[in-house]
């Protein structure tokens, strides 16, 4: 059996870039990276729907990933209550 590749994110990124700019066919970058239609179109996809994050503020980021932290805290702590009254 054939292993998967792991493609980094910054990979995906420049294929897709190269996709949206790239004087070459669509089925020429496919080829070329051994990808599908289909994977390529959803990382152009990605690309465009999250480009405006890019430039979003410093703070605005820093909020979002601090409430990220602090949902997971929340729920580890709620799962070790719980676990606790379990296992007594």
């Amino acid at each position: 059996m054939a292993k998967r590749r792991r493609l980094t994110p910054q990979f995906k990124a420049e294929i897709a870039i190269e996709a949206l700019i790239s004087q070459s066919s669509q089925a020429e970058l496919y080829r070329q990276h051994n990808l599908s239609q289909e994977q390529l179109s959803k990382w152009k996809h990605q690309l465009l729907d999250n480009a405006a994050t890019l430039f979003e503020s410093a703070d605005k980021q820093s909020t979002d990933y601090r409430e990220q932290i602090e949902d997971r805290t929340e729920t580890k702590v709620k799962y070790r209550g719980i676990y606790g009254q379990i296992k007594r």
